[in-house]
């Protein structure tokens, strides 16, 4: 995510919050509101479910209803048909079934709704276009029902909010729209306003206000900030960078290899940097040793990692400390051995260390070239 970007809309919309939530004005807190009128009247189980609708969702229209699509206006078409009544209320009864937060299972649901919904409307209405359910209007039912694990979407307010940010994925559109890579966008932008108290202060007078009895987990703050970005022109005092959406994806995989690497390089230099001393090792030349071969024998000098041993028989010489470690020569020396296996473990772990810090060098180094 582009936070320079981020911080120069949630300036804004820090500075110009009261203006955009008063009641006489913009009036954006309509959106919590709305969620709060279907809260207290929405009830799948109504025995008049047409008069429940309109009670839930058909008072709420604005949000998605307009002069030229009015696709709640279509469901009201059907429910002011008797003998569509019941379907209707299977098809929010299936599209509000619980997935487990199976995403893909959840955008499924979507498309049949859609499917199901558009094919009965175009019965009464063959004519029109206006009251066809789009992939945005049923989200934002989704979003009502349980706005703490849904989002809304509008396809314009999303596509200009990732090209601010530089969104490192496409969630696409029409056929090809993907659900969770829609959600994922919005839950990175979640993450990132949990860390701001200012806002998080001031969205939480505005639901203390507005919601009555439910708790969006700030997904209503995630898509107003993206609507109000879109809306009200944010962007004109936003630094966006013009390209194109590969070139927006190939940048996040580039800066996301590169966090990923450097991450890695850091927790590897954090490890070396704390590896234990080594431990002193008790004086062993003059000491006697023995060898399965050779029999016993005595430590004459140690030099530049190589080990004298006169035998009763002949002289060899030893690789040291690897020869007591592998087992070639044996010593009696209580205090020796468990230092020089520690010391040896350590040396072990600080080469091994040394050698994956430069692979992470040379892997940050090629990519930035």
């Amino acid at each position: 995510m582009e936070l320079k970007n981020l911080d120069a809309v949630l300036e804004q919309y820090i500075r110009r919050f009261d203006e955009l939530n008063a009641l006489d004005g913009n009036d954006e807190g309509y959106k919590w509101r709305a969620e709060s009128l279907f809260k207290r009247n929405w009830d799948i189980d109504a025995q008049d479910f047409a008069v429940m609708f309109v009670e839930s969702i058909g008072k709420i229209d604005k949000l998605i209803d307009n002069g030229r699509i009015q696709p709640i206006g279509g469901i009201q078409l059907l429910l002011e048909q008797e003998t569509e009544i019941e379907f209707v209320r299977s098809c929010f009864r299936e599209l509000f079934s619980e997935d487990g937060g199976d995403l893909q299972k959840r955008q499924n649901r979507i498309n049949v709704f859609i499917d199901k919904i558009n094919e009965c409307i175009e019965k009464y209405a063959p004519a029109s276009s206006k009251y066809k359910q789009k992939s945005n209007d049923v989200i934002y039912y989704l979003n009502l029902w349980k706005p703490d694990e849904n989002y809304i979407f509008k396809s314009t307010i999303a596509n200009n909010w990732a090209k601010c940010i530089e969104y490192g994925d496409d969630f696409g559109s029409g056929a090809s729209f993907s659900l969770g890579k829609y959600y994922k966008m919005c839950d990175e932008l979640l993450l990132e306003l949990k860390k701001k108290d200012e806002i998080l202060g001031l969205n939480a007078k505005r639901v203390e206000k507005e919601a009555q009895g439910f708790d969006d987990m700030l997904h209503i703050l995630v898509y107003d900030i993206m609507y109000c970005a879109n809306t009200y022109h944010f962007y004109k005092n936003v630094d966006i960078k013009k390209m194109t959406k590969k070139e927006r994806i190939s940048k996040a995989a580039y800066l996301a290899k590169m966090d990923s690497i450097n991450d890695k390089l850091e927790e590897k230099l954090l490890q070396f940097e704390n590896i234990d001393e080594l431990r002193p090792i008790p004086a062993i030349v003059g000491e006697t040793v023995s060898n399965k071969t050779y029999g016993t024998g005595t430590i004459i000098s140690i030099t530049n990692g190589i080990m004298n041993i006169k035998f009763s028989e002949c002289e060899k010489k030893f690789v040291y400390p690897d020869a007591f470690i592998n087992g070639f020569i044996f010593t009696d020396k209580a205090n020796f051995m468990e230092p020089l296996k520690r010391n040896a473990v350590l040396k072990s772990k600080k080469k091994k260390l040394k050698k994956e810090i430069v692979h992470l060098k040379k892997a940050s180094q090629e990519i930035e070239q």
